[in-house]
């Protein structure tokens, strides 16, 4: 039987801005971009050995990881193949906010694990009210899911 993905979240937490401001996405976002986009944010933990996301599955949100690690696997013809670890201060469920297409890829908590997601739902609130903070957004999103492409190719070389 499977553990449940989500411990609940937490109803009462602060976003560090301090944080935020260290993340690639928002690079460029001063404290009052942030004070828009900090309430959006939901914080989420999960136990060691949970799969936060897999493979295949609708997602609707994007997480940071505040703290833990993650592995991430992909299905092959033989089975799960295991194609990276992430820890604190990366983030990982980018492509579901722009493609909307199933997760690309099974992450699964290492160890104790707590993120804060935004949901696409959010970014289009974003859109209809704050647009300015919306382009930043999308394109500091689409800077990273080029690096992560280039860095991709570098190691197919």
């Amino acid at each position: 039987m499977d553990v449940p993905s989500v411990m609940k979240p937490e109803p009462e937490f602060s976003v560090s801005k301090a944080f935020l401001q260290r993340q690639a996405l928002f690079g460029g976002f001063n404290d009052a971009d942030l004070d828009v986009v900090m309430p959006l944010m939901a914080r989420e933990t999960f136990a060691a050995g949970v799969c936060i996301v897999r493979e295949g599955e609708t997602g609707d949100r994007l997480y940071f990881i505040e703290s833990g690690r993650v592995e991430v696997f992909k299905q092959t013809g033989e089975g799960e193949r295991r194609i990276s670890e992430m820890g604190a201060g990366e983030e990982f469920g980018e492509m579901e906010l722009i493609d909307i297409h199933p997760r690309s890829a099974t992450v699964r908590a290492v160890e104790p694990v707590v993120t804060l997601s935004l949901r696409n739902r959010d970014l289009l609130r974003l859109y209809h009210e704050h647009v300015e903070i919306f382009s930043r957004l999308l394109l500091n999103l689409a800077r990273e899911i080029s690096r992560r492409f280039r860095r991709a190719e570098e190691r197919m070389l």
